[in-house]
C-alpha cells in the first residue's frame, strides 16, 4: 500500500533543531524497525503540521458574533462541465446566507474534485478553475476557504491542492494535512470569545480506497475503509490532534474531518475513528465534530458530544441505510436522506451547514440548496474544566522541548 501512494505524498520535515535535522518521508519508511523509530519521532518531534491562523479584535462577526459556513463533497465531476446543478444551486446558497450573516470563512470537508482529485500537470489548473473558481464565484463567498482532503482527493495527488495553497493571493487555504483556525472576537457584552477549529486528516488515520477500475466501485464503494496506509503517518497525525486540543483553552472547540465517526447514512460509522478518535474528543471536551463523506447531511447526540454531517455541497442524497448501527443511547436529532441512494425522496438537491458564534452559544443551522433553515439547534460553551487542561498541556510540551534540546546538544537521553 504504501509504495502505492508514496508518489503523492510530500516530504515531510519533522524539525528537531534551529540546524534543521531532519527526516524526509523515504527514510522514515525504509527504515528496518520503523515501530522503534515511531516512538522516538513521537517523544523528540512535533506533529506533522504546526500551522496556525489566528484573527482578533472586535472586527470579527457581526454584532458581536462570529459567523461561518461549512460543505463537504462539492467537488463536481471529472467530466464536462466539471460541477453538477446540486453543486451550482448549493453555492448560490451559500453566497446568499454569507451576504445575510456576515460570514468570514469556509470549510471544506474534503472530496473538492471529484473522482480522482487532481492528477497531471496539464489538467489541475483547469479543474481548479472550473470545480471551484466558476461554481463559487460570488462576491460573498470571496473569503478564505479551510481545506481537508477526502477519499477522492487522495486518489489523485494530494499535494496538488497543497501547493495551490502557496499563493498568497489564493482565498484556497491548505497549508497542511492537520492545522488549526483560531478565531478572537469581542461578543455583545464585551467579553472576548476564543473559537478553535482543528483541520485533521481522516485519511492517515483510517486509510482509503481507490478503484482502478470503474466495476470496482460497487464493491468498494460503501466499504469501511481499510486502515491506516503508514502507522507512522496515523499516530503522528493522532499525536498532533490530541496535542491541539490538550492546550486549546478556547470557548468552543470544533474538530473536522472527512470522514464521519458515526453515521446512518449509506457507508456508516468509521471504525478506526471510533476506536482512535472519538475517546480523545471525550476527554479534552469538544464542543462538535464535523464530517462530510456521506452524501446526506444530519445531527447525532451521544455520550455529550455533538456529531455534525455535511456532505451535500454536490448533490443529494444517500440512503439511511445504517441507522440500526449507531448506538442505542445516542439520539439523532435530525437527518437529511433518501429512501434509497439519489432516489430524489427528499426533494432536496443539495446543502451545507452554517455556525453563528456567541459568547453564550454556538447556533448551527442546517441549510438545503437554496440557503432554506431545514434544522437548527444550539451548542453551549466548553466547561471550564476543559480549558483548565491548558495548563497541563504546557508542562507536557515544555518537558518535551527540554527532551528534545538534550537529545539535540547531545545529552544522554535514554529510551
Amino acid at each position: 500500500h504504501t509504495s502505492s501512494i508514496s508518489k503523492n505524498l510530500p516530504t515531510y520535515l519533522l524539525d528537531s533543531s534551529p540546524g534543521g535535522a531532519y527526516l524526509t518521508y523515504s527514510e522514515i519508511m525504509n527504515c528496518p524497525n520503523k515501530l522503534s523509530l515511531l516512538s522516538t519521532l513521537l517523544l523528540l518531534f512535533r506533529s506533522c503540521s504546526t500551522e496556525e491562523f489566528k484573527s482578533g479584535g472586535d472586527e470579527s462577526g457581526s454584532g458581536g458574533r462570529l459567523h461561518f459556513l461549512a460543505v463537504g463533497d462539492w467537488g463536481g465531476t471529472d467530466f464536462f462541465p466539471y460541477y453538477t446543478e446540486g453543486q451550482v444551486e448549493t453555492a448560490d446558497g451559500m453566497a446568499k446566507i454569507a451576504a445575510e450573516k456576515g460570514s468570514e470563512f469556509v470549510l471544506a470537508l474534503g472530496d473538492n474534485f471529484y473522482q480522482t482529485g487532481l492528477m497531471d500537470d496539464a489538467t489541475a489548473q483547469m479543474r481548479f478553475d472550473e470545480t471551484f473558481e466558476k461554481v463559487y464565484h460570488h462576491d460573498d463567498l470571496q473569503m478564505p476557504w479551510h481545506i481537508i482532503g477526502g477519499n477522492h482527493d487522495y486518489c489523485g495527488d494530494i499535494q496538488k491542492q497543497i501547493t495551490i495553497a502557496t499563493d498568497p493571493s489564493n482565498r484556497w487555504s491548505f497549508p497542511d494535512f492537520n492545522y488549526k483556525i483560531t478565531k478572537e472576537f469581542i461578543d455583545e457584552t464585551g467579553n472576548n470569545v476564543k473559537l478553535d477549529i482543528i483541520m485533521t486528516d481522516s485519511m492517515h488515520v483510517a486509510g482509503f480506497h481507490c478503484a482502478e477500475h470503474p466495476e470496482e466501485l460497487d464493491e468498494e464503494f460503501f466499504a469501511q475503509p481499510p486502515g491506516p496506509l503508514s502507522l507512522v503517518e496515523a499516530s503522528t497525525t493522532l499525536s498532533y490532534i490530541e496535542s491541539a486540543l490538550m492546550k486549546s483553552d478556547a470557548d468552543y472547540l470544533v474538530v473536522a474531518g472527512h470522514y464521519p465517526i458515526y453515521s446512518p447514512c449509506s457507508h456508516g460509522n468509521t471504525y478506526e475513528l471510533i476506536e482512535k478518535l472519538d475517546p480523545l474528543l471525550k476527554k479534552y471536551g469538544v464542543t462538535a465534530y464535523l464530517s462530510g463523506h456521506e452524501h446526506c447531511q444530519f445531527h447525532y447526540s451521544f455520550d455529550d458530544m455533538d456529531y455534525f454531517l455535511t456532505g451535500a455541497g454536490m448533490g443529494c442524497c444517500y440512503a439511511a441505510k445504517n441507522r440500526d448501527a449507531l448506538p442505542e443511547e445516542g439520539d439523532l436529532k435530525y437527518i437529511l436522506a433518501d429512501d434509497f441512494s439519489y432516489s430524489g425522496s427528499s426533494g432536496v438537491n443539495g446543502g451545507f451547514v452554517s455556525f453563528d458564534v456567541g459568547g453564550d452559544d454556538m447556533k448551527v443551522t442546517i441549510h438545503r440548496e437554496d440557503g432554506s433553515s431545514l434544522y437548527e439547534t444550539e451548542l453551549r460553551p466548553r466547561s471550564d474544566q476543559f480549558k483548565s487542561l491548558t495548563e497541563e498541556a504546557i508542562a507536557v510540551e515544555r518537558e518535551r522541548e527540554l527532551t528534545k534540546q538534550s537529545y539535540v546538544e547531545g545529552k544522554s537521553v535514554q529510551y
